[in-house]
């Protein structure tokens, strides 16, 4: 299509050999100026020729109407079945009105009348010119508006193929962690009660294996599942008071064990300048730190690691903590520093058969320190050791608000929670043993009674009382939520207040808010940490 603002191209179409001339004198300033140009043909045949040649470079079509070989009759109807768009003028004599009456019947925008006045050609080419670019305007910008609409449809569409993608995605981690987790809650629950029992030293080397693979492969599945909400954009951080030395004292206590398994010296090293209480995320940070200095013992045969904080600037109530882990393990070569951040990926292929893991933890830890604001650095020397340095932001919290966010050590009493009633509903077979002899080797003379569903567990506590009901989530006939539901609904008091912790392998924030907006109390993930349990029946039981 000719451009809306270049020169106007007119193909005129006569037999007449003088007027080629007569209308190159006319309109010279305006061919000179590059306002116009003509192109000339004797008949329609030749006509056609040109505009099959190169249609779209035309705007306006002058043509005679008696002409040889082809006429502009003829002509007309050639140029409105192969070239719509165009704008066709005839000239004919004035007398001629049947020949120019059919002409405007098959087409022609306009006509002319012999001897032509050539103002009024001028101004009936101005004419034609104006609406056929006018036309044109509005067909660029229908075009541009139907590319717009198009765009928008196929953003619109990858997004929403993007949201099913991760919705499926989610739904996916989320079903697999489930069904891990279930028999990995299974596998842990008895063999932390196993190893309670008379055994000889073999078996306690076998169970300690058992226990260490079993909390090796819980590791990865949070990791992954924490990769998956990076990802997804749905890490939330927490911005609560805590205790720099209470939290680097909970990782080395966390670790200690695996440290005085390979005989090596651990420490923890805070400096002077570090502010006693910090506004951030303590569990974020510990996990990081466990990451880390996990990863420091597990790569160090012999010698030490030490963790260190240090205050590296402070301005106002802000302060930039600096934490660095170093080791004398194996260290990393200068080659494999590039890609020791990448997801599921390691120093080499030795290092993965030799030490195990996936290469995930070293990425999220990178990606949470960055999402707080902070930066990591690693610095390394093959088989001399490896530092990993790692800098956040922290506000540093008020007296106020360091004594608001440290609550009461509560020494719990286990005869406190003696004769404690509790409906356990729990449709694995292996999960009800798990949690029966956890239950019985926690708590004195528990009252325990087992719901293999929602709607058993309804008609259990209709017919009797209960202090906690422990509540897993997915089962047959009738779901934790829905027996929730109903229990808080349905029942009558006091019954409808029974408290109830949800017990259940899904670990995603959807399920847990999903808990919460049914009306449970606490919730408690599978596989459950025996003391963990113990401290949330305590606070349902004696916290209102």
């Amino acid at each position: 299509m000719n451009s809306v603002d270049g020169p106007a191209k007119i193909l005129v179409v006569d037999d007449e050999p003088d007027l080629e001339l007569l209308i190159r004198q006319r309109f010279r300033h305006k061919i000179r100026s590059n306002e116009l140009t003509f192109e000339f043909a004797g008949n329609g045949v030749e006509a056609l020729r040109k505009l099959s040649m190169d249609a779209d470079s035309y705007d306006m079509v002058l043509t005679d109407i008696n002409m040889p070989e082809m006429d502009g009759l003829s002509l007309l109807v050639k140029i409105k079945e192969q070239f719509a768009h165009h704008k066709a003028v005839v000239v004919s004599a004035y007398g001629d009105m049947e020949n120019i009456r059919t002409a405007m019947n098959r087409g022609a925008f306009d006509f002319i009348t012999k001897p032509i006045d050539f103002t009024d050609l001028e101004t009936t080419i101005n004419k034609t010119i104006a609406e056929i670019r006018l036309i044109r305007q509005g067909q660029v910008a229908r075009q541009k508006l139907a590319e717009t609409i198009l765009a928008k449809e196929i953003a619109e569409l990858e997004r929403l193929k993007a949201e099913q993608s991760e919705k499926f995605k989610q739904q996916f981690l989320a079903n697999m962690s489930h069904e891990i987790r279930t028999p990995m809650n299974s596998v842990i629950g008895l063999t932390n009660l196993l190893v309670k029992t008379q055994l000889d030293d073999q078996q306690k080397k076998y169970l300690n294996v058992i226990k260490k693979s079993s909390e090796n492969l819980l590791v990865i599945i949070n990791d992954i599942l924490d990769l998956s909400k990076i990802e997804a954009g749905k890490m939330v951080f927490e911005k609560t008071p805590f205790f720099v030395a209470e939290s680097l004292d909970t990782v080395f206590h966390t670790l200690q064990f695996r440290s005085d398994e390979k005989k090596l010296a651990f420490a923890i090293d805070i400096k002077p300048n570090v502010p006693h209480a910090l506004l951030g995320d303590p569990v974020r940070l510990n996990q990081i730190l466990i990451n880390l200095a996990g990863n420091a013992i597990k790569f160090t045969e012999k010698g030490s690691v030490t963790i260190t904080a240090d205050e590296l600037s402070r301005n106002g109530d802000q302060s930039i903590i600096e934490f660095a882990i170093r080791d004398t393990g194996i260290g990393i070569a200068e080659d494999g520093l590039n890609k020791i951040f990448e997801s599921f990926s390691q120093a080499s292929n030795d290092t993965t058969r030799k030490f195990g893991g996936t290469g995930l933890g070293l990425t999220i830890s990178k990606q949470l320190i960055e999402l707080q604001g902070g930066s990591i650095y690693v610095s390394s020397e093959l088989g001399k050791g490896t530092t990993f340095s790692f800098k956040i932001p922290f506000h540093i919290a008020s007296e106020q608000e360091s004594g608001a966010g440290k609550d009461e050590a509560t020494e719990i009493n286990r005869d406190d929670l003696k004769g404690l009633r509790i409906l356990l509903v729990e449709d694995n077979p292996f999960n009800q043993m798990v949690a029966v002899d956890t239950l019985n080797d926690l708590l004195p003379e528990p009252f325990i009674e087992v719901a293999e569903n929602g709607l058993e567990a309804i008609h259990h506590l209709s017919a009797a009382d209960f202090d906690v009901i422990l509540m897993d989530i997915q089962m047959p006939e009738m779901d934790g939520f829905e027996a929730t539901r109903k229990i808080r609904q349905d029942l009558p008091a006091p019954k409808h207040m029974t408290k109830i912790m949800a017990m259940t392998a899904n670990v995603t924030k959807d399920e847990v808010d999903n808990c919460f907006s049914s009306g449970m109390d606490e919730y408690i993930a599978k596989p459950f940490d025996p003391q963990d349990l113990l401290g949330k029946l305590w606070k349902l039981k004696f916290k209102v």
